[in-house]
C-alpha cells in the first residue's frame, strides 16, 4: 500500500512537473540562424535544456522565427517541422533526434508558379530541404516528389523566394511577389563569387545581357558604350579595330566565368552568351586579383540552362549604312597644283569649269593627253566608299534537367566596311553544361572557339595605304575615282593613276596592296565545387586560352611600298603570332551566421602563366617574279652575305603565383567588414623585389536599418574602401636579351643599351572610395554616388647614363607622385510604370582627372605644367603672336608663333554620360540610348591639314579667286608687323621686357602662302565634346496567340534598329568619339532589323 501510494505521488509530481515547463512561453526574432544557435537562444529564455548531437542539427539550413509568447513545446516544434528532426521530452530536457525511418512517406507534389499579374513564371527553381530539385516550364507548373512533411523553395531571379511547407498537400500554387531590389540584388565579384550588392564596400554596376542583344555590332565594348558611370568606351570608324575601354581611366581586368584570360577581349565573347555583365570599379573590387585587377574587372558570365527540357533560340540582327554622321568635305573649284598652275601634288591649281584645258593622265586611255579642267571629282569618296553591312546572327541549344545543363551556341558575324574589299567574317563557336554529382559535387566547364578573317585591313591614317590621304589630301575634284577602277596599266608592274611617283590608285590599295589577317581563339574553364557542410566548400577552377594570329602583307612593285623602307620590286611579309595562358585557382570557403554576426571566409592560391612567341619572315629585296606573293619568290640580293629574307622572332612568358584571403564580417545584416589579402610572386620582377603584398578593406553600413526614415526610403547605405595594388615590371625589363640586326651587310646580336635598376620597385597605387546607395519608393528608384582617389607612387622612368659605362640608359623609380580623382553618379528607375505602359531610364555620368601631387628634383620636367595640384592633360601649344591690342603679329608678311608654349585647355572630357531609356507598351517596346563626352580638347588633324594641301573648303574663298583667277598676289594677312624693338621671356615663357612698336601690316604674300602658314599653331585644335543618339531600337513582341498555331514556337520578336544614328558636335570633318584624330574614316549610321524566335 505505502509502496502504491509512493509511486503515485512520484508521478503526480512528474506530471505537474511537465504541466508547468508545458505552460511556459517566450518571445523570440532570428534571422538566418542556425538550428544550434536558436536552440541556445531558447534554452537561455526558458528553463528548458536541450540535448542534441552537433552531428544532427549542423545539416539543418539556416532558419527565420519570428514569434511572441509562444509556448515553448509549440516552437520546438514548429522549428523542427519538415527538418526530418524531432524532439523527446523527459522532464525540463528536450532531446532532439533524427525520425524513425518509415515513419514518413513520399508523395508527389504538383502546381503552378505564377506572377502577381497571373502569369506563369518558366524556369523557377522548386526544391526541397533534401536537396531534391526542379524548374517550372513555360506554363509555370512543376511536379517534384518529396516526404509528406518536407519544404519546399520558390525561387526566381527578380523575385522574392517563398518557402511552404508541404504538410501532405498534394497540389502547392504560388505567387511569387516581385522582389525588393534594395535587398536581393546580387553581384558577381572578384574571383566569381556571387555576393549581395548590400554587403559591399566599393562599387559595382550591373548590365543585363539584353542591354547588348537589342543591337547587336561586331563589337561587344560598343554595346557598352554610355551603360555604366566610369566606363568610358572609345569607339573607333576604322574597319576592324575594337573600341578602347577604360574603367576610371584605365583598362579593366576582363573575367568570364570566374577566368582571367590573358589573350580573350570582348570581341570573342557572343552578345547572345551573356546572361549579366558586372563591372567591378576600382582596385579595391578586384584586388584578389593581385596587379592584373589593379583597374577594376569586367566579370561576364555567361548563359546557363534555363527551364526543364530542350530549347532553341535564334537572334538575327542585320544593319545598313544609311549616310553618314560625320565625313570629310572637299573644296571642288580648284584641281591640283600650285599657285594656281596644273602640278601633280597639292591641291592649289587652277580654277575648274571655266572652258581651259591641260595636259593631264587619261585614266581610259591610259596615256597623258590634253583634257578640260572639269569637277569630275566633286563626289569622289562618297564614289569610292560602299554600303556598309553588319549581320549578326547567333542561334543557341540548350537541353536542362534536374541535375544540369547542357548549352551550345553558334555566331556568326559578317562585316562588310564601308571600303571597298573590307570584309571581316567571325565564327563563334560555344558550349558550356553544369552536372552535378551527388548532393555534394558538381562540375561545370566551357568552352569557345573563335575565328576571324579579313583580306584587307587598311582605310584611314596618314600614311601610303590611307584612302584619305590619297584621295582628299593631295588629290583634287579634277578627277573621277570611278575611272580608275581599271588600275594597270601593265599588270603587277605599272599602276594606272594619275601621280604614281609618290601616290598610289586608291583601288589598286583595296584589291593590291594587301594587310590580310586571320585569327583563332581557343578558350576553356573547368570548375569543380564540393561541399564538406553546407557551411564550408571547395573549389577548384582551371581556365585556358590559345590564340594564333597570322598577318600577311603584299605590295605589288613599283607601288609607294618603297616609302616604308622597302623595295620598289615588291614586298611579301608573314607574320605568326601564338601564345596562351593559364589560371588556376584553388578556393576554400567558409559561409556562416551566428546570431547577428555572420562570417564569410575564404583562403586560396592561384598559378597564371602566359607564353607569347612571334615570328616573321620578308623579303629584302622585293621580288623575283612580280604578282607572285611568297617567300619562295624573294629576289636575291646583289651584296655578298646579306639575305634574301629578313627573319625576326621574340619569346615572351611570365608567371605569377599567388595566395590570398578574404574575411567578411557581418553584424544584424545591416554592418558588413571585408578585409582581403593577396601576396604574388612574380618571375618578371628581381628575385630581390618578386614578392609583392596587396591589401584591402571595405565597409558597408546599412543606415535604414539603423535610423527612422522616411517610408519613402527602403535602404541607405554608406560604404567605403582603401586598397594597395601594384604593378609589375615587364618581361624584358629585368631579364637580358640579345636583339638581332645586319651590321655591315651581317646578320649580328647585340647586347642591349639598358643597364638594370638594383632594387627597382613596383610602381604602386593606393586607392580609397567612398560612397552612397539608397533604393527608394519601393525599390522604383536607384542612385548611386561615388568619389574616389588613386595616388600613383614609385613610378619608374628611363635614366641616362654615362656612356662609358657600356649603356646608355636604366629604370629608376622617381618620387613624382600624381592622383585620379573623380566621380561617378547613377540614377535609374521606373519613371513611369502604370497598367501597360512602363518607361525604366537609367542615367550614368562620370569624371576623373590626374593632378600633380609631388615632384621630383631631378626626373621633372621644368616647365609651368608640371606643378602641384596642376592636372596632368594640359593642352598646350605655341599660339599666334598678338600685339597688346589683340592683333596678329607678322613677319616677312606671316604670322608669328609666340616662342614659348601657352595652356589652351585639357585633352580630357569634363565629364561623360550615358542616358538609357526603354519603354514597353503592351507587346511594344522602345529602346533609345544617348550618351556623349563634354569638354576637352583634340586636333583636328584632317581639318587642319586640308589648308596645308589647299583642299579645305574653307579655302575656296573671294582670296583664292583673286589670286587664280585675277592674278592677284596682293593678299595682305590681317594684324600688324614690328617696326621696332624686341621681347625678351624667361625660360618658363614669361614675357621679362618688351620694346616692340608696331605698324599695320602692309606686306603682301598672297593668298595660298598666308592660308598654309596660318593653319598651324591652336587654329586646328577644337573641342571634341559630342552627343550622340547611340542606338536605338522599336520591336514587337508576338502575342503567344498569335505564334500557337506554329509548332514549337514559344516566342517571336521583330525590330527596327538603328546604331550612330545622329552626332552633335562642333568638331570638324571627324567623329571624335575615338579620342585621336589622323584622316579617320567616315562615320556610318547603321539602320535595320532584328528577329528572334524561341523554340
Amino acid at each position: 500500500m505505502k509502496l502504491c501510494i509512493a509511486l503515485v505521488l512520484i508521478t503526480a509530481s512528474q506530471v505537474a512537473a511537465r504541466t508547468g515547463y508545458s505552460q511556459e512561453s517566450i518571445s523570440l526574432k532570428m534571422e538566418d540562424a542556425s538550428l544550434s544557435a536558436v536552440l541556445k537562444t531558447i534554452q537561455k529564455k526558458s528553463d528548458y535544456r536541450f540535448v542534441y548531437s552537433n552531428k544532427v542539427v549542423d545539416d539543418i539550413g539556416t532558419i527565420n522565427i519570428k514569434v511572441v509568447n509562444t509556448p515553448v513545446l509549440d516552437l520546438v516544434s514548429r522549428i523542427l517541422n519538415g527538418s526530418a528532426l524531432e524532439f523527446q521530452q523527459m522532464d525540463n530536457k528536450l532531446i532532439v533526434i533524427r525520425e524513425k525511418a518509415g515513419e514518413r512517406k513520399n508523395i508527389m507534389v504538383k502546381g503552378v508558379v505564377t506572377n502577381a499579374k497571373g502569369e506563369p513564371v518558366a524556369g523557377a527553381t522548386v526544391s526541397s530541404n533534401k536537396g531534391k530539385a526542379t524548374i517550372t516550364n513555360d506554363a509555370g507548373a512543376y511536379s517534384i516528389e518529396v516526404s509528406e512533411f518536407d519544404e519546399l523553395t520558390f525561387s526566381y531571379v527578380g523575385y522574392t523566394t517563398q518557402v511552404i511547407k508541404v504538410n501532405s498537400q498534394g497540389t502547392i500554387n504560388v505567387i511569387l511577389q516581385e522582389a525588393n531590389r534594395a535587398l536581393e540584388e546580387v553581384v558577381v565579384t572578384a574571383l566569381g563569387i556571387k555576393r549581395q550588392e548590400k554587403a559591399l564596400g566599393y562599387a559595382t554596376q550591373k548590365v543585363g545581357g539584353s542591354a547588348v542583344q537589342a543591337v547587336k555590332t561586331v563589337d561587344l565594348g560598343t554595346s557598352l558604350t554610355g551603360q555604366v558611370s566610369g566606363l568610358v568606351v572609345k569607339n573607333t570608324t576604322e574597319f576592324n579595330k575594337t573600341p578602347g575601354i577604360q574603367l576610371r581611366g584605365e583598362t579593366p581586368l576582363l573575367v568570364i566565368n570566374g577566368v582571367p584570360y590573358g589573350n580573350m577581349s570582348l570581341r570573342d565573347v557572343p552578345a547572345d552568351d551573356i546572361e549579366t555583365i558586372d563591372v567591378l570599379k576600382g582596385a579595391t573590387a578586384s584586388a584578389l586579383y593581385g596587379s592584373r585587377g589593379g583597374a577594376g574587372a569586367i566579370m561576364i558570365t555567361t548563359k546557363s540552362g534555363k527551364g526543364k527540357g530542350f530549347a532553341i533560340d535564334v537572334n538575327s540582327n542585320n544593319m545598313f549604312t544609311l549616310g553618314y554622321t560625320a565625313i570629310p568635305k572637299v573644296q571642288t573649284s580648284y584641281g591640283h597644283g600650285l599657285d594656281g598652275k596644273i602640278a601633280t601634288d597639292y591641291v592649289w591649281g587652277p580654277k575648274l569649269d571655266r572652258g581651259d584645258s591641260a595636259l593631264q593622265w587619261n585614266p581610259v586611255t591610259k596615256q597623258s593627253q590634253m583634257m578640260p579642267l572639269v569637277s569630275s571629282g566633286r563626289d569622289n569618296l562618297k564614289n569610292f566608299l560602299q554600303t556598309g553591312v553588319i549581320s549578326n546572327n547567333n542561334i543557341s541549344v540548350t537541353q536542362s534537367g534536374d541535375n544540369g545543363f547542357f548549352r551550345a551556341g553558334l555566331n556568326y558575324i559578317y562585316n562588310k566596311g564601308e571600303w571597298p574589299n573590307a570584309r571581316l567574317q567571325i565564327i563563334n563557336y560555344t558550349m558550356s553544361g553544369q552536372m552535378k554529382l551527388g548532393k555534394k559535387f558538381d562540375l561545370s566547364a566551357s568552352m569557345g572557339y573563335t575565328w576571324q578573317q579579313s583580306p584587307q585591313n587598311v582605310g584611314g591614317g596618314y600614311d601610303n595605304q590611307g584612302y584619305l590621304y590619297q584621295m582628299l589630301m593631295w588629290t583634287g575634284p579634277d578627277y573621277d575615282i570611278r575611272q580608275y577602277r581599271d588600275y594597270w596599266v601593265t599588270p603587277n608592274l605599272k599602276q594606272n593613276w594619275l601621280y604614281d611617283a609618290w601616290y598610289d590608285n586608291p583601288w589598286l590599295i583595296a584589291y593590291e596592296k594587301l594587310l590580310s589577317n586571320q585569327n583563332n581563339k581557343l578558350n576553356s574553364s573547368l570548375t569543380a565545387n564540393y561541399s564538406f557542410t553546407p557551411h564550408l566548400k571547395l573549389m577548384f577552377r582551371t581556365g585556358y586560352d590559345y590564340y594564333s594570329n597570322e598577318t600577311t602583307q603584299r605590295n605589288p612593285a613599283n607601288v609607294n611600298s618603297d616609302r616604308g623602307g622597302f623595295s620598289t620590286s615588291g614586298l611579301f611579309r608573314d607574320n605568326l603570332a601564338w601564345g596562351f595562358s593559364t589560371n588556376n585557382d584553388l578556393i576554400l570557403t567558409y559561409d556562416r551566421n551566428f546570431g547577428k554576426f555572420g562570417l564569410n571566409a575564404l583562403a586560396g592560391g592561384s598559378v597564371y602563366y602566359y607564353e607569347d612567341r612571334m615570328q616573321g619572315a620578308a623579303t629584302a629585296n622585293g621580288l623575283s617574279i612580280p604578282g607572285w606573293y611568297s617567300l619562295a619568290n624573294a629576289a636575291p640580293s646583289t651584296a655578298v652575305g646579306v639575305n634574301s629574307i629578313n627573319n625576326s622572332y621574340s619569346f615572351y612568358r611570365k608567371q605569377t603565383n599567388g595566395a590570398y584571403g578574404k574575411a567578411s564580417f557581418s553584424y544584424d545584416n545591416g554592418v558588413y567588414l571585408d578585409i582581403t589579402g593577396r601576396n604574388d610572386w612574380a618571375s618578371t620582377q628581381q628575385a630581390s623585389q618578386r614578392s609583392y603584398f596587396y591589401p584591402s578593406a571595405g565597409l558597408s553600413f546599412i543606415l535604414s536599418r539603423y535610423l527612422k526614415l522616411p517610408d519613402w526610403v527602403d535602404l541607405l547605405k554608406l560604404r567605403g574602401s582603401w586598397t594597395i595594388s601594384k604593378n609589375v615590371l615587364d618581361v624584358y625589363s629585368t631579364n637580358r636579351s640579345f636583339s638581332s640586326g645586319t651590321s655591315f651587310g651581317l646578320i649580328s646580336n647585340s647586347y642591349p643599351s639598358n643597364l638594370l635598376g638594383e632594387s627597382l620597385l613596383p610602381s604602386t597605387n593606393r586607392t580609397w572610395e567612398t560612397g552612397i546607395a539608397s533604393y527608394l519608393f519601393k525599390s522604383r528608384l536607384h542612385v548611386d554616388a561615388t568619389y574616389f582617389a588613386k595616388l600613383y607612387y614609385n613610378r619608374q622612368v628611363s635614366a641616362s647614363v654615362s656612356g662609358a659605362s657600356g649603356f646608355t640608359s636604366t629604370l629608376v623609380n622617381t618620387n613624382e607622385t600624381y592622383a585620379r580623382r573623380g566621380m561617378e553618379i547613377t540614377v535609374d528607375g521606373d519613371a513611369i510604370k502604370t497598367g501597360k505602359f512602363k518607361w525604366h531610364s537609367t542615367i550614368n555620368w562620370s569624371y576623373d582627372h590626374k593632378y600633380w601631387v609631388n615632384l621630383d628634383s631631378v626626373y621633372t620636367t621644368d616647365d609651368n605644367w608640371h606643378k602641384k595640384n596642376i592636372r596632368l592633360d594640359v593642352y598646350t601649344t605655341k599660339e599666334w603672336a598678338r600685339d597688346p591690342s589683340g592683333n596678329y603679329i607678322n613677319v616677312g608678311g606671316k604670322p608669328i608663333k609666340n616662342p614659348y608654349n601657352t595652356q589652351i585647355g585639357y585633352g580630357d572630357p569634363n565629364y561623360s554620360f550615358g542616358f538609357i531609356n526603354d519603354f514597353t507598351w503592351k507587346d511594344f517596346v522602345l529602346g533609345i540610348n544617348i550618351d556623349g563626352r563634354i569638354g576637352g580638347l583634340m586636333y583636328d588633324y584632317i581639318w587642319d591639314k586640308m589648308f596645308d594641301t589647299g583642299s579645305n573648303p574653307e579655302t575656296d574663298n573671294q582670296f583664292r579667286y583673286n589670286q587664280v583667277v585675277n592674278k592677284d598676289n596682293t593678299y595682305t594677312a590681317p594684324g600688324v608687323k614690328i617696326a621696332s624693338g624686341k621681347a625678351s621671356y624667361d625660360k618658363y615663357g614669361n614675357l621679362i621686357s618688351d620694346t616692340r612698336t608696331y605698324a599695320p601690316n602692309d606686306v603682301p604674300i598672297g593668298y595660298q602662302t598666308y592660308a598654309r602658314n596660318f593653319r598651324d599653331g591652336h587654329y586646328g585644335i577644337m573641342s571634341e565634346s559630342f552627343v550622340k543618339l547611340r542606338q536605338v531600337s522599336i520591336g514587337y513582341n508576338l502575342p503567344k496567340n498569335a505564334i500557337k498555331s506554329v509548332r514549337g514556337l514559344r516566342s517571336a520578336s521583330v525590330s527596327v534598329t538603328g546604331q550612330n544614328l545622329l552626332l552633335i558636335t562642333k568638331f570638324k570633318f571627324s567623329d571624335p568619339d575615338i579620342d585621336t584624330e589622323d584622316l579617320n574614316a567616315p562615320s556610318q549610321r547603321m539602320v535595320g532589323f532584328n528577329i528572334k524566335l524561341g523554340f
